[in-house]
């Protein structure tokens, strides 16, 4: 799937595992300074994007096969553009669809609650037989570059 205006800094398929969250956030945040170093320096952006695709991963491992089903995963990839970054996880489906929770309860539900109230912009869409939860937030810095970084860690 190509963003238009933007450019894929990152693209790595991840075990549906609970465990694997803390290399999602070093990974995202690794392909962002590598692509746009000025972005090191902005906390925030950097705090952001870690937040929201710990959210969206969890969700993934949470809620669908990805996390269900003995070698379940699920992908997560970057894109930058001059203004924007977009972050979309891809899990490999479930019978519901994401959706904002009216009244989240106990110690979960607010994930994308969370995502909504972060990101300037988020969606869902079908890819094969799974679906991509994105998001996107505002980048200061111009972009410097923009070429593919990971590898497949799946087992």
């Amino acid at each position: 799937m190509a963003v238009r205006g933007m450019c894929v800094i990152g693209d790595m398929r991840f075990p549906g595992r609970t465990d694997i969250m803390s290399d999602v956030r070093i990974y995202v945040a690794q392909w962002l300074v590598i692509a746009n170093p000025e972005s090191a320096e902005n906390g925030d952006l950097l705090y952001d994007v870690r937040l929201l695709v710990t959210e969206l991963a969890g969700n993934a491992v949470k809620h669908t096969v990805s996390g269900r089903w003995r070698y379940g995963s699920f992908r997560v990839r970057m894109w930058l553009g001059t203004r924007r970054v977009r972050v979309e996880v891809t899990d490999q489906g479930a019978l519901t669809r994401p959706r904002l929770r009216a009244a989240p309860t106990g110690s979960g539900g607010r994930g994308l609650r969370i995502v909504d109230a972060t990101a300037v912009q988020w969606g869902v869409a079908r890819r094969g037989v799974g679906r991509g939860v994105w998001f996107e937030l505002p980048v200061r810095a111009p972009l410097r570059g923009g070429s593919v970084v990971g590898t497949d860690v799946s087992p």
